[in-house]
């Protein structure tokens, strides 16, 4: 599994980022993005494995991955109150599409990147190492280094002399993404519908959180 290639470390601050929503012009109204933040990986990657041996029946074990919106509410509660347990911090936006300028709806992949950079502007890094996990959405290697480069430039106005390292992987190896699924699924129905039932579950955990607006 992937979450045995990290180690819990003091000196390196694990980043991992998963989004609900979509960036069309239609669809949810909002897209919200979110960042974990945690020494401990390992801890969060075993919130899945604890939840596959526990709570889910034989036929979905099966499954590559587990969602929150396909979840029920025994699972998505189990996942989130699993964090209570854990040292991390959770920073998010929520994006009302309504506000996003129609030019970045035909530029998806600069848009991403604005959306991740503002992110970051609300992370408290704490250490001289990071390390940046994503949700892999393209194989198109300079779409992905493009946006290495816009967040490594992000990180770097903050705080010049960090190490950054960025993964790109799928969610369905990655477990601590999964954990980031469920994170991102309760913020964007907290903006969306305005259950603040599962977000009570978490705040305790959530750093920051709050609606942004995007232009170019």
């Amino acid at each position: 599994m992937i979450f045995q290639l990290y180690r819990n470390n003091k000196h390196v601050e694990y980043i991992f980022i998963d989004e609900s929503g979509d960036l069309g012009q239609l669809g949810s109204k909002f897209f919200s993005i979110v960042a974990l933040s945690t020494h401990e990986p390992i801890k969060i990657g075993r919130i899945i494995k604890r939840l596959r041996e526990r709570k889910i029946k034989k036929k979905l074990k099966e499954l590559a991955e587990i969602k929150a919106n396909n979840s029920t509410e025994e699972i998505r509660k189990f996942v989130l109150r699993r964090l209570l347990s854990i040292e991390c911090s959770i920073s998010a936006i929520a994006i009302p599409k309504e506000k996003i300028s129609s030019v970045l709806f035909s530029e998806k992949n600069k848009l991403y990147n604005i959306i991740c950079g503002t992110l970051f502007e609300h992370i408290s890094i704490s250490t001289d190492k990071i390390i940046i996990t994503i949700d892999k959405k393209d194989s198109n290697q300079l779409i992905r280094k493009d946006f290495d480069n816009y967040i490594s430039n992000k990180i770097i106005e903050k705080q010049k002399n960090i190490i950054l390292e960025i993964k790109h992987l799928e969610s369905h190896v990655c477990q601590e993404l999964q954990v980031v699924d469920f994170i991102a699924w309760t913020i964007n129905r907290k903006f969306t519908h305005g259950d603040n039932s599962y977000y009570d579950l978490i705040k305790i955990r959530i750093k920051n959180c709050g609606k942004e607006e995007i232009s170019l």
